[in-house]
């Protein structure tokens, strides 16, 4: 994702670098989420590893959420939302979408995630140029913590299920 927003310098620079990276993960696609998958599960089976496991996660978004600040300031226009809950709803689209096009590859094309994050890009983009009433301004962001201060909480699962 560094990489891309680099070398990226317009939004339909960075959209084409990003369809290629995803051209050419989707090669070895089913072989990337089975491993992924199983780190995944072996993290739940020893909690000790869910940290290292969920470092490397927050590092993935944390370049996507930077890649998007250059998407969206490359249109000149403003995020609608912190660009680190942005980038957590397309790093997860990315793995719903690449986990059906593992499972049902004739309802999705090689350029799936690709066209749904360019998608969701320039819906953000128009809600930036259209912004909301008032009202709604003064409601807390998604993922972002209530009132009350926490987002709510996950269960932890057991050790060795």
């Amino acid at each position: 994702m560094q990489e891309i927003s680099r070398d990226a310098g317009s939004f339909d620079s960075l959209m084409e670098h990003l369809r290629s990276w995803y051209r050419q993960r989707d090669e070895t696609l089913g072989s990337w989420l089975a491993l992924r998958t199983e780190l995944w599960l072996y993290g739940l089976r020893d909690p000790e590893l869910l940290p290292v496991l969920a470092d490397r996660e927050r590092r993935s978004r944390a370049a996507l959420a930077q890649a998007l600040e250059q998407g969206f300031a490359a249109r000149s226009v403003a995020p609608p939302a912190p660009v680190e809950f942005l980038a957590l709803v397309l790093y997860s689209l990315g793995d719903g979408l690449s986990i059906q096009r593992v499972l049902s590859p004739e309802d999705s094309d090689i350029d799936t995630v690709a066209n749904a994050i360019e998608l969701m890009m320039r819906s953000w983009g128009a809600l930036s140029r259209n912004p909301a009433p008032a009202e709604e301004a003064s409601r807390p962001s998604p993922g972002r913590p209530t009132t009350k201060g926490r987002t709510p909480s996950i269960e932890k699962p057991e050790k060795n299920p």
